[in-house]
C-alpha cells in the first residue's frame, strides 16, 4: 500500500514538473517574475532575470539599465505593474512577450514623472528572452524594446 502511494507522489510530481517546464509556460512565468521584481524593487531578483550580455536600442547594458532603474524606481514609496498582454511567443532558443505596462504608486515628484511618461507609451514594449541551457527553467532577459519611448542612458545622472 505505502509503495502504491509513494508511486502516486512521485507521478504526480514528475507530471507537474513536466507541466511547469513546458517552454511557454516558463516564458510567461519568467516575464511575470520580471514584472514582480520591478513592482517590488528586488534589484537581486531583477539583476537575475537581466543577460549578462542584455543590450538594447537605448544603449543599456545589464548594469547601466539596473543603475538607472534602481535610481528612478527608488523615488516611489509604493509601485504597482499592470500589464496589458499582447503577445507571447517561442522562437529559437527563446521567446517574446509583448505587453504594455501601466504604472501606478506613490512616491516624489519623480516617480510621477515616471508614470506619466511609461504610462503614456501607447505601443506595447516587447521583451526578448532566451532560453540558456538544457534546463528548462533557466531563461534571462537580453532585450527590452518600445518604438515610442524615447531614453538617453544615464539619464537619471543630469
Amino acid at each position: 500500500m505505502m509503495a502504491a502511494v509513494a508511486s502516486l507522489v512521485v507521478v504526480t510530481i514528475v507530471l507537474r514538473c513536466l507541466w511547469l517546464w513546458q517552454p511557454e509556460r516558463q516564458l510567461l512565468l519568467h516575464q511575470a517574475h520580471l514584472r514582480a521584481a520591478v513592482e517590488n524593487r528586488n534589484w537581486g531578483r531583477v539583476g537575475a532575470l537581466i543577460d549578462p550580455a542584455y543590450s538594447d536600442r537605448w544603449g543599456y547594458t545589464r548594469e547601466t539599465g539596473l543603475r538607472d532603474a534602481r535610481q528612478w524606481l527608488g523615488q516611489f514609496f509604493a509601485l504597482t505593474i499592470t500589464a496589458e498582454k499582447a503577445d507571447d511567443r517561442l522562437t529559437p532558443g527563446g521567446g517574446t512577450v509583448t505587453e504594455r505596462w501601466r504604472m501606478d504608486g506613490t512616491g516624489t515628484a519623480a516617480a510621477g514623472m515616471v508614470m506619466d511618461r511609461v504610462n503614456a507609451v501607447r505601443a506595447p514594449f516587447t521583451f526578448q528572452w532566451k532560453h540558456g541551457s538544457w534546463k528548462p527553467w533557466e531563461w534571462t532577459l537580453v532585450r527590452v524594446d518600445n518604438p515610442e519611448l524615447e531614453i538617453s542612458p544615464g539619464y537619471g545622472d543630469q
